[in-house]
């Protein structure tokens, strides 16, 4: 159907045949549990559910629903209206009206066959030229496009009607309670597959689309739904992971502590190693010194000790110098001993300079540890 104001295109052309496919399941679907209903519900029920026709001709206007028909004479009123056609209009789920040729121009057109899903916006985009009137002038629709064969062309019929004509029957109507949501030619009354349509969307407000409306919303809940029993037990998993997650955080950090409080174990550790070390490098020097002081004459001087590892060094004057050698060998704690450099002599005191070299033995360390 097409409309002054929108602008159909090929989206909205495949999302209406979905809708349509949609509404003729769920159709189906009412009609599969009627059914199952008791015979005197049944019978009810399929009596409310019928479409209204009105049928136009000169100043005479036709009802029809079902086998029975009604036929009122201009001018049109509500008080006229026959007692047993009035709760037929309130319980009508759609009311289709059919406009006589008189009142209704057609005309053909025809456009590129790559332009076939938007004739409807190339109908209104050249409306003043195909017509005498503007595109917002006019209601209309365009009927079955047919591809002309040997060409890249096709065409279809448009059919249209004047809106002062229009507006001026549909407020008539609106005084007698009937709002249709489909109006046709009268040819198109016996082709129940067809969509044509001269009536705006923006009138579409009658039994039918309500009853569509309502159709959308059952299936809108179904979806709804099936996205719930899909989605809570999601939910519920969703929850485990995040109880899941928030106890890994806590162990997480508490695994960090024990991280922090073993760095810091090593680390104290590794201190109190280095001074039990200093502590026995400290006793090993002491333990020599007292050694050379029990060792050597009085009469020998130091002037320099360095230790470094296992080696010292030493570094005096004597008077002897080469006694000394045999002296530090036979301690038991030095071995390796040997003069670092020549003896030579000071001539002020004149006593022999030496500087001798030995090693820590290793008894000597273990027992100082």
């Amino acid at each position: 159907m097409t409309t002054d104001s929108s602008t159909p295109g090929l989206f909205t052309q495949r999302l209406r045949g979905t809708i349509a496919v949609l509404s003729s399941a769920l159709s189906w679907w009412f009609s599969q549990l009627g059914q199952m209903l008791p015979a005197r519900i049944r019978a009810g029920w399929q009596q409310d559910s019928f479409n209204l026709t009105l049928q136009l001709q000169d100043q005479q206007l036709t009802f029809s629903a079902g086998q029975q028909r009604w036929t009122l004479q201009a001018p049109w009123e509500k008080a006229s209206l026959p007692d047993t056609l009035k709760p037929l209009i309130a319980k009508a789920q759609n009311a289709t009206l059919c406009l006589p040729e008189n009142m209704i121009l057609q005309t053909r057109v025809t456009v590129p066959r790559n332009a076939r899903d938007y004739i409807d916006n190339v109908v209104r985009f050249e409306m003043d030229r195909l017509t005498p009137f503007r595109a917002d002038q006019v209601y209309f629709d365009t009927g079955p496009v047919t591809d002309e064969p040997g060409t890249e062309q096709c065409h279809t019929q448009l059919y249209l009607v004047p809106k002062d004509k229009l507006e001026t029957l549909l407020n008539q109507l609106q005084l007698l309670g009937i709002t249709p949501d489909r109006i046709i030619p009268q040819a198109f009354l016996s082709q129940q597959d067809s969509n044509l349509n001269l009536l705006p969307e923006s009138d579409e407000v009658s039994q039918r689309s309500r009853y569509q409306r309502f159709q959308f919303a059952l299936i809108c809940i179904n979806l709804l739904l099936l996205v719930s029993v899909i989605s809570l037990p999601l939910s519920e998993k969703q929850s485990q992971i995040e109880a899941l997650t928030d106890e890994v955080a806590q162990l997480r950090s508490q695994a960090e502590q024990v991280f922090q409080i073993r760095e810091e174990r090593q680390t104290l550790f590794q201190q109190q190693q280095d001074y039990i070390t200093l502590q026995q490098q400290q006793s090993s020097v002491l333990s020599l010194i007292a050694e050379l002081t029990r060792l050597l004459p009085d009469e020998v001087w130091l002037s320099k000790m360095s230790m470094q590892g296992r080696s010292l060094r030493i570094q005096g004057e004597a008077d002897n110098a080469s006694e000394l050698i045999a002296l530090l060998q036979n301690s038991g704690k030095l071995t390796d001993v040997s003069f670092y450099s020549p003896v030579t002599q000071d001539p002020r005191t004149g006593k022999e300079r030496f500087m001798i070299s030995a090693n820590q033995s290793q008894g000597a360390r273990h027992a100082t540890k």
